[in-house]
């Protein structure tokens, strides 16, 4: 898909970089080795390397139950562009607004929400209201304090607030796969706050 979009993708080298060892790793540590093959074959320019990935994309995923785990062929994309981007939070998040529609990016945002949490908070505010279902999940789930193989999210565990305020735009939500990003992010707030 990348030598599709990138003519001077290096796809053998790529392919030589990520398979040693690739057979004995987890599925997130999969994801990172090829995150880390994407940065040494991707253009050093992240601007450049990004508009490649996304160009490489295919259509955004139409949310099934019974959908197989093929998305998560896009989890690298989404550890590229954090582990790649976090200086750049504009480009990032468009990124991950184009990831999340073909695969969750919310373990990728995290880090952005401890860097830039009132960028962040504004940016979710308005993706509560998007026509995309999964970019509307994104927001319940990217926030949880709890959220499970990602890292904590310490401040909102301390204070749920902030989350508390994107949930209420979400809980009536008209798709029972966002609602259920709510309960869950419910959850995990009231392992901390049971009173709340």
């Amino acid at each position: 898909m990348l030598q599709h979009e990138d003519p001077h993708f290096d796809s053998d080298g790529f392919i030589a970089h990520v398979q040693p060892g690739y057979d004995n790793l987890e599925l997130m540590e999969r994801g990172r080795k090829i995150a880390t093959g994407l940065k040494v074959y991707l253009p050093d320019d992240f601007n450049k390397a990004v508009a490649i990935l996304l160009a490489s994309l295919d259509s955004p995923v139409v949310y099934d139950e019974n959908n197989s785990i093929t998305s998560f062929i896009f989890l690298p994309h989404t550890i590229y562009v954090t582990e790649n981007g976090i200086d750049d939070f504009e480009t990032s998040m468009q990124a991950h607004y184009q990831l999340t529609q073909r695969f969750t990016s919310e373990f990728a945002i995290r880090r952005f929400i401890q860097r830039y949490p009132d960028k962040c908070l504004a940016l979710l505010t308005l993706w509560a209201t998007d026509a995309n279902l999964h970019v509307r999940r994104l927001v319940s789930e990217g926030t949880r304090p709890r959220l499970p193989w990602a890292s904590r999210l310490p401040e909102f565990i301390q204070d749920p607030s902030a989350v508390i305020e994107l949930l209420e735009l979400l809980k009536d939500d008209s798709e029972l796969y966002v609602r259920r990003s709510v309960a869950n992010n419910l959850n995990d707030i009231g392992k901390d706050h049971p009173e709340l």
